[in-house]
C-alpha cells in the first residue's frame, strides 16, 4: 500500500532523517516511537504531502508523491498534533470547510456508526471556543476521516487527553482497521504501542523496526536516546 524507498529529510540544510525505507500494508497499524525531536511529525507531514522530502520515492497504491502528487494526496487522511480549527465556528461549520455534504448530511454521517463513535454529534452546534481538548481532538479526526481516506496519519493524538477521549478513539481505530483501514501513529502512549502490528524506533536519522520479540521495553529506548544526545 504505501511505499517508502530511500527516502532524506532535510530542514535548513539539516539532516532530519536519513534513507528511510519502509513498506505499510493495508489495514496495518503502524506505531511511530521517538524522543521528541527525533522527526516523528517531519515523517508524517511529508508522507502527508504537507512537506517534501530532499530526496527518495513514496508511493501509496502504486501513485507516486512525485508525480502525482494530487491524487497521492486524496488517499491520505492527516491529524496534526495541533488541531486545525477555526475557533469563532462551530463544529459543524468547521465540518463543512473539510466537505461539500450540506448540514443536514453531515449530521447523519457524524451521527452514524462509524463515526458517530467519535461522538462529534452530541456538540456540533458548540464554536470550537467552547470545546474542551478532547472535543477538538475528536472534531480535528472526524474532520480527516469524512474524507474517507485510505491511510490515517495522526501525530500524537492522545496528548493531554482523558480516559475516555483515549477510549473512544481508540475504539475508531479498531474499527477502522476492521474495515481495512490503514494507520500511522506517532505516539508514546504505550496502549497504542501496544495495539500497534508494527513498532518503528526513530533515533539519530534513523527509523528502525523495533523487534519485539527480543522483550525490550519502549521507555529504554528512549532512555538510551535521551542519554546520547
Amino acid at each position: 500500500m504505501l511505499k517508502l524507498n530511500g527516502v532524506v529529510i532535510k530542514y535548513k540544510k539539516r539532516t532530519v532523517l536519513s534513507d528511510v525505507s519502509l513498506s505499510v500494508k493495508k489495514g496495518e497499524v503502524i506505531g511511530l516511537l521517538g524522543a521528541n525531536g527525533s522527526g516523528k511529525s517531519t515523517l508524517l507531514s511529508v508522507i502527508a504531502g504537507a512537506k517534501k522530502a530532499e530526496s527518495g520515492e513514496i508511493s501509496i497504491n502504486d501513485i507516486s508523491i512525485s508525480q502525482k502528487v494530487d491524487e497521492y494526496r486524496k488517499h491520505i487522511g492527516y491529524v496534526p498534533q495541533e488541531n486545525p480549527l477555526i475557533a469563532e465556528l462551530s463544529a459543524l461549520d468547521n465540518l463543512r470547510i473539510w466537505s461539500e455534504l450540506s448540514k443536514d448530511e453531515l449530521m447523519e454521517l457524524i451521527s452514524s456508526p462509524p463515526l458517530s463513535i467519535l461522538g462529534v454529534y452530541e456538540f456540533a452546534e458548540k464554536k470550537v471556543n467552547d470545546l474542551s481538548g478532547g472535543m477538538k481532538k475528536r472534531l480535528s479526526i472526524t474532520a480527516t476521516l469524512i474524507r474517507k481516506p485510505e491511510l490515517l496519519l495522526m501525530d500524537e493524538p492522545f496528548a493531554a487527553l482523558d480516559m475516555v477521549a483515549k477510549h473512544d478513539i481508540m475504539e475508531y481505530i479498531r474499527t477502522y482497521k476492521a474495515s481495512g483501514g490503514t494507520t500511522i501513529i506517532a505516539s508514546h502512549d504505550e496502549m497504542v504501542l501496544d495495539f500497534c502490528d508494527r513498532i518503528y524506533f526513530i533515533d539519530n536519522g534513523k527509523v528502525v523496526e523495533i523487534n519485539r520479540a527480543s522483550g525490550i521495553r519502549y521507555i529504554d529506548l528512549l532512555r538510551g536516546a535521551e542519554n546520547a544526545k
